[in-house]
């Protein structure tokens, strides 16, 4: 009976990740098909004029190994992040994981509508590399917390400091009605911001947290805006309390959030300083024409949009809106921009997807923490339901890693010959 059943439970997990398999491939095809359309009707008229671009004289394709260092750069930042966040907790974790999960990451943000697969992803994939599911979700929780508030501030400093350059965003036209790119980089960081403050909130003030969850879901169900009243209600209770203990866990632990803080904020620079040295390989001239620092916060603007397009990898609005936010950057040079946009997508996306695919083919886990008796693949905020009271718990004990010191955080990060050796370093010394 125990053999049919765990045959049985077998063959269910084979069929859900199949399932998820064949998703995962239709959105990928849904990318490759929305963004050949666009690239063809934007290049129907253009092709000649973008060849040109190319093939130009003046082209400097040295450049290109610095925009390969720029990709390599962001991955080794991400990779480092998440080595701090797991070597706090398990000291065995190398960084080369670190970095293998980020690709993991990146390819399943790439290929889910408005990025919401990563988060899953990197959890099987820190359960595959030795560390506890309930440590990965938890890891997953605070490295939102930190990256969404960076986000915030980056997208609030690139506006306040070009407020100018923002409001005179290009518009484009719908349905006759001209709509300002401005506008919809506001909706983008406007919803950045209520996420991240909207989750303070829940979780500081019991009174809005009860309301919310008690009478806000109810209205909202009443409306016919929101289905399955009980499923939000427990989604929400949940996300909020892992919210809070998580919040609770980074306080404690404030060199560190604030080196993390950082190392996001420098992973934005690299990540957005590609447009720049893009238009220098392809026009050496522009140096000391273009400013570095206005390319990042366009890039900002766009980012903004591109972050709620519920489409994966948004296909065909991330090329639309970057031709857009740039024409006036290469002084309205139509062929020259869809060359830079060109380059900068496949530099900017197609790599992470192609390298990120090929690294997740090494990184598949059998998924034995994550998956059920029935062989049903939990989301990411079952997981969560699922891992909370231990999150709970370890929020008190905090795993040893409450109050850590400057240098604390040193030795941990240490390999471990070199903590060896300052041990017995310090022995000495008393």
């Amino acid at each position: 009976m125990s053999e049919a059943k765990t045959g049985t439970t077998q063959e269910l997990k084979v069929e859900k990740q199949q399932k998820r398999d064949r998703r995962y491939l239709i959105n990928i095809i849904v990318i490759l098909v929305i963004t050949f359309g666009y690239t063809t009707f934007s290049l129907w008229n253009e092709l000649p004029a973008v060849v040109n671009v190319f093939r130009g004289t003046e082209a400097d394709y040295r450049m290109v190994v610095i925009i390969i260092v720029l990709i390599a750069l962001k991955f080794l930042i991400e990779g480092v992040i998440l080595f701090i966040f797991a070597r706090l907790y398990t000291p065995t974790y190398k960084i080369h994981r670190g970095v293998a999960n980020a690709f993991v990451g990146q390819f399943y943000s790439d290929i889910t509508p408005s990025s919401t697969g990563g988060q899953f992803a990197q959890v099987k994939t820190f359960a595959q590399q030795g560390v506890p599911v309930a440590i990965g979700a938890s890891i997953m929780v605070m490295h939102f917390i930190l990256f969404q508030i960076i986000l915030v501030l980056f997208g609030g400093l690139s506006i306040l400091l070009n407020l100018g350059e923002f409001a005179r965003l290009a518009p484009i036209t719908i349905l006759k009605l001209k709509i300002p790119v401005s506008v919809f980089s506001s909706v983008g960081f406007a919803l950045n911001l209520i996420t991240i403050v909207g989750l303070f909130l829940l979780s500081y003030s019991s009174r809005l947290h009860n309301f919310v969850i008690n009478k806000g879901v109810d209205i909202l169900a009443k409306l016919k805006i929101v289905k399955r009243p009980e499923y939000r209600k427990n989604k929400l209770y949940i996300a909020t309390e892992n919210f809070r203990v998580e919040l609770r866990r980074l306080s404690s632990n404030v060199p560190a959030s604030i080196l993390i803080m950082v190392l996001f904020f420098l992973k934005f620079i690299v990540n957005y300083s590609v447009t720049y040295f893009v238009a220098l390989m392809l026009n050496p001239g522009l140096y000391g024409t273009i400013s570095f620092w206005e390319t990042i916060t366009k890039t900002s603007f766009l980012g903004m949009i591109t972050g709620f397009i519920p489409i994966p990898g948004a296909a065909g609005f991330a090329e639309y809106f970057y031709e857009v936010i740039f024409s006036p950057v290469f002084a309205g040079d139509v062929a020259f921009t869809k060359a830079v946009q060109l380059v900068w997508r496949v530099s900017t996306f197609y790599i992470n997807l192609i390298v990120g695919g090929l690294v997740t083919a090494f990184y598949r886990s059998s998924m034995e923490e994550i998956v059920d008796e029935t062989g049903h693949v939990k989301t990411f905020e079952e997981v969560q339901s699922y891992t909370f009271a231990e999150h709970h718990e370890t929020s008190i004990t905090m795993y040893a890693t409450s109050q850590l010191s400057i240098k604390e955080i040193q030795r941990r990060l240490a390999p471990k010959k070199k903590r060896r050796f300052r041990g017995k370093k310090e022995e000495g010394d008393e």
